[in-house]
């Protein structure tokens, strides 16, 4: 773990908040740990009210997103891309994050991208794991810190 990371506090006033998580089938044992740390994190925070949409992959995460947006205070996109022996890893892994920065840019209900892109399974494994450098709640804590600031 980088001794720079910032230590994630617990967020008060949130919880009449309603959250969107959306997640993919490919890699689903690494992105459920990823929905249950960030789902812990918003438990923690007092959010009751979590809406869910499942996806084949990363590429599909923007749409299902733009449909939550609709009727969500936010929306937490989580998926991964391991690389493999093609140019498949460069062009899912850009065209999902600028789709989601683009859900970004035309709307004020913000999208955080938890696509963990990664050369391999390892290093996929150790940000998912909420043992080690648990990114679901470090994301889901990027989703309600935005939120707020966005309502101040």
């Amino acid at each position: 773990m980088s001794s720079d990371a910032i230590q994630i506090p617990i967020l008060e006033g949130c919880g009449e908040l309603k959250i969107g998580i959306v997640t993919t089938l490919w890699n689903k044992g690494l992105v459920s740990m990823l929905q249950q740390s960030a789902e812990q994190y918003f438990s923690d925070c007092g959010i009751q009210t979590i809406v869910h949409a499942e996806v084949v992959g990363a590429w599909e995460l923007v749409q299902a997103s733009k449909k939550l947006q609709r009727s969500c205070n936010g929306v937490l996109a989580l998926g991964t891309v391991i690389k493999g022996d093609t140019y498949h890893f460069e062009l899912i892994a850009e065209s999902a994050t600028q789709g989601l920065m683009q859900l970004n840019l035309q709307s004020n209900v913000p999208v955080t991208m938890g696509i963990l892109a990664t050369l391999t399974l390892e290093q996929a494994e150790e940000r998912a794991n909420p043992a080690k450098l648990n990114k679901g709640r470090e994301l889901a804590f990027t989703l309600l810190h935005t939120i707020k600031q966005l309502d101040g």
